[in-house]
């Protein structure tokens, strides 16, 4: 992923910002002669905005002007889009940054330089940005990748405040990938090893058992496969084991551990008693044709489960779930739906354990070619057990989530117009079933209640559409007790050969609590005129009027106004 971005202040209010974002996927070298050496396209725009505020304190300037634009350069067939702003409003920019990178194809092989982002397995190398270079090789069913560089930068002390927080070291590392097989059925083989550089730092400093900017390194190991076989079964899995050592210089012995796992460790890696292994492990086997599918998954992580090639990994967790789908009657009836059962506290070290039951469905329905409707229902479950003698009984969580929701829909489609009309009604609950708070004056209950009904017509010949909905929420429990209902009127027509479109929407909602009423209205105009291919001329008008229910108190009643011309080019 190539990004860039440049900012440059002058002395006044104004602000220039000069931003290069490029994604730039694998290029195949092999078809450059067929590519245009150099082409550029994009857009450019210049909007005025005039605004008004009453009752309240302005939140912008009465009068702006921006200049933006995004065009795109291209060597052969290598996009570079660039993003220019200008604008006269006050603009804070803190820390731009600077990523470039690329990666070339040629046949099989595929170069990886600069900023990258690689995915050889999710406990290993699993989307981590890393600056460096890597290769990635795939001759027939061979399935192999090398990446080494830098996965992150140290930080450095502020020189205004001396302040260095949070402390950071630089982090380098490399991952290997070796497998063989195609995209159904394949086993791949993943390694990362990184470690933190505390070159500049006093190992006095550093080797302090319970120092918490300690260097740290990281070696895991993993695998992920499937396998497709008798055309609709397979089965799935990932695994990892990771090494993770917290503090690379403390002065404690490994002697003092009687953990044999990690004394057979030490003769092939670098362990001490920070050190600590965890694992983690998913597997799944389903069927799938054309109508039905089934697949039960399983999956369990240690608790603190790290790989310093992935940001983020859900750890201490053990879950199994079952997934049926079919498709009936002709195809016109489909459901999908997923029941499992999960819970933490794998090694027994936290107070209290939590065990959860998940269970949704989602099915679709159509009657005849106009008529359908979709329903869909979720149930989520958590039951915490405590784990020892004294536990608060207030602290203790059993709750059961629940949602249903029903979408009839009628849909007319011809050479003249379109007609739809949707209905959608939802109903969650949330049941809290702690008894310590049975007698409490304040239910800790949650009941929301939604009705939405939405009406459009589109004449197409005459290039109008008309669409109207009314809406209603109410909110009850835990000392909450809120109604909103809300009204809308729009529509849009093209004219002048469809040289112009003029589009307007009207929006009002009404809103009641136990301290009052409120109103809120806003309303919108917008014309587009198209003057030659590439050229428009866009105008805006849009009005909000606030009227909340506490007008008395700390919030006050405004209406706010605000104009918008733009002129734009695309090229």
């Amino acid at each position: 992923m190539m990004k860039s971005s440049f900012v440059i202040r002058n002395c006044g209010c104004l602000l220039i910002a000069l931003s290069i974002t490029n994604t730039i996927y694998a290029q195949d070298l092999s078809n450059l002669k067929n590519q245009k050496p150099f082409s550029y396209s994009g857009a450019l725009e210049v909007r005025t905005i005039g605004y008004q505020m009453n009752g309240a304190a302005n939140r912008r300037n009465p009068f702006s002007l921006i200049i933006s634009g995004s065009p795109t350069l291209s060597f052969y067939g290598w996009d570079v889009p660039f993003s220019v702003v200008y604008t006269d409003r006050k603009t804070n920019f803190q820390q731009p940054f600077n990523q470039f990178g690329l990666s070339p194809t040629y046949k099989w092989i595929t170069l990886h330089g600069g900023y990258r982002n690689l995915n050889f397995s999710p406990y290993t190398l699993g989307g981590h940005t890393m600056l460096g270079a890597g290769a990635e090789l795939n001759p027939g069913k061979f399935r192999l990748g090398f990446m080494y560089g830098r996965l992150n930068k140290a930080t450095v002390i502020d020189s205004v405040t001396q302040s260095l927080a949070p402390q950071a070291f630089t982090r380098k590392g490399y991952a290997v990938k070796v497998g063989y097989g195609t995209k159904k059925s394949f086993i791949d083989f993943s390694y990362l090893n990184a470690k933190d550089d505390s070159v500049g730092f006093q190992k006095s400093q550093l080797n302090r058992q319970f120092n918490p900017i300690a260097p740290s390194a990281n070696s895991v190991v993993g695998y992920k496969g499937q396998l497709s076989f008798l055309k609709y079964f397979s089965v799935e899995s990932e695994g990892a084991v990771s090494l993770y050592t917290r503090n690379l210089h403390t002065t404690l012995p490994i002697d003092s551990l009687e953990d044999p796992i990690l004394k057979t460790i030490r003769k092939f890696a670098r362990v001490n008693a920070t050190s600590e292994l965890y694992t983690a492990f998913s597997a799944g086997v389903g069927y799938r044709d054309k109508k039905y599918g089934l697949k039960l998954n399983y999956r369990r992580i240690d608790p603190e489960f790290k790989s310093m090639g992935a940001y983020f990994i859900t750890s201490d967790i053990e879950a199994w779930t079952i997934a049926p789908s079919f498709i009936a009657w002709k195809n016109k009836i489909s459901f999908n739906g997923s029941i499992g059962i999960q819970k933490d506290n794998l090694q027994n070290q936290k107070n209290a354990t939590n065990k959860r039951f998940i269970g949704a469905g989602n099915a679709s329905l159509q009657f005849t070619d106009k008529l359908g409707v979709d329903a869909s229902y979720s149930n989520y479950s958590n039951n915490q057990t405590p784990n020892t003698v004294r536990f608060a009984d207030s602290l203790r969580i059993v709750q059961t989530t629940e949602m249903y929701s029903l979408m009839p829909r009628y849909i007319v489609n011809n050479e003249n117009y379109t007609h739809m009309v949707t209905v959608a009604a939802t109903l969650s609950n949330l049941n809290d079933f702690n008894q310590f708070f049975a007698d409490s004056a304040v239910s800790r209950n949650m009941d929301t209640k939604q009705l939405m009904a939405n009406y459009s017509i589109g004449f197409i010949k005459q290039g109008i559409n008309l669409n109207t909905s009314v809406n209603t929420t109410k909110l009850s429990g835990m000392g909450i007790n809120q109604t909103y209902t809300g009204f809308s009127l729009g529509g849009d027509v093209s004219l002048l050969k469809s040289l112009l479109r003029l589009s307007t929407n009207h929006s009002l909602t009404l809103g009641k609590q136990d301290i009052g009423k409120s109103i809120i209205y806003n309303s919108s105009l917008n014309t587009k005129y198209r003057l030659t291919k590439g050229h428009n001329i866009d105008f805006g008008l849009y009005f909000l009027r606030n009227s909340p229910a506490n007008s008395g108190g700390l919030q006050q009643k405004y209406s706010e106004l605000r104009g918008e011309l733009a002129y734009q080019i695309k090229f």
